[in-house]
């Protein structure tokens, strides 16, 4: 009687863990492509301004680029201690990046080396309320002033 409860138990646990995992089997990066509706994938678009953290932004509405050794040490600081990254465009408008993979991914690493730069980011725009992000598909590093 044992026996058969122990192999009951197992035969459960395993048609449990099939239907756990069957669900997010079409989540994977590869598949993505192909199991995301047009709907959710967001508009193409185009986004220039300057990466920096966000803590700073949301805390003080007077906050931008970080031109000054205080505020660029400031900034440093933040990202080192985990603070989001975003891009601040010129019109005042956050984006907070975000990967083009369901489930998403985090993308910090690939924006740390944009930090205290301009950008000119390519990829499909989301918004939500006032929340505003990007997956950006190519970035590069542009002038100030064309960040305008």
């Amino acid at each position: 009687m044992k026996k058969l409860i122990a192999l009951l138990a197992c035969v459960l646990a395993s048609v449990a863990n099939c239907q756990t995992e069957a669900p997010h089997a079409h989540h994977s990066p590869q598949a993505q492509s192909s199991t995301v509706d047009a709907e959710y994938d967001g508009t193409p678009g185009v986004v220039t301004g300057y990466v920096r953290d966000v803590a700073c932004l949301l805390r003080n509405p007077k906050a931008g680029a970080a031109n000054t050794p205080e505020t660029k040490a400031c900034m440093r600081k933040c990202v080192a201690g985990g603070s989001p990254i975003g891009i601040l465009t010129s019109d005042g408008i956050l984006y907070t990046p975000i990967s083009k993979t369901i489930p998403d991914v985090s993308v910090r690493k690939s924006m740390l080396p944009y930090v205290g730069t301009y950008v000119r980011a390519d990829g499909k725009l989301f918004e939500r309320g006032q929340l505003h992000a990007i997956a950006i598909s190519h970035i590069e590093v542009v002038q100030a002033q064309t960040a305008r």
